[in-house]
């Protein structure tokens, strides 16, 4: 039997996912839920999965569907790739900083507006209305539901305003 790139990503989705949920297993309730919420419907699927990758079950193939999107046919343009990459890494990183800055709560929002406007360049009202749905959200599942409580974001600290 030939071993199939697909299940070698199966079987280490569900290496991952399983000391995910094995690590959080001596945590307090609260502290483990949230590993417990992802990690254990992430396993049951990986599982899955590895189940159809080993009967060799698929999506169907239609006779002229092409394997790829054509605009990836084609080799990208080395400046613009690089130029992309860096885009993103920078968004990423300047989300890292807001979340250590000024906390969770504050820099969903404020990410998902910047990036909304300046980056995808839409109009302030699909900005506004699309960051308050994403922080919405997050607090309705994160904070009333979960109840998961979030550390104050170093700046706020440094003021006193916690």
């Amino acid at each position: 039997m030939k071993v199939k790139p697909q299940l070698v990503l199966s079987l280490i989705l569900v290496v991952f996912f399983s000391i995910f949920v094995y690590n959080a297993r001596g945590w307090r309730m609260q502290a483990r839920l949230y590993p417990w919420a992802i990690g254990i419907p992430m396993l049951v699927l990986a599982l899955i999965q590895v189940v159809l990758d080993l009967k060799g079950i698929g999506p169907k193939k239609r006779e002229g569907d092409a394997p790829v999107d054509l605009q990836f046919a084609a080799r990208p343009n080395p400046v613009v790739a690089r130029r992309r990459a860096i885009n993103i890494f920078c968004w990423i990183i300047a989300y890292i900083i807001a979340v250590w800055l000024i906390g969770f709560s504050y820099s969903i929002a404020l990410i998902v507006f910047l990036y909304l406007k300046v980056q995808s360049r839409e109009s302030w009202l699909l900005s506004v209305v699309l960051t308050a749905a994403a922080w919405l959200c997050f607090w309705g599942l994160f904070d009333r539901l979960l109840h998961l409580p979030f550390p104050d974001g170093a700046l706020f600290t440094w003021l006193g305003l916690t």
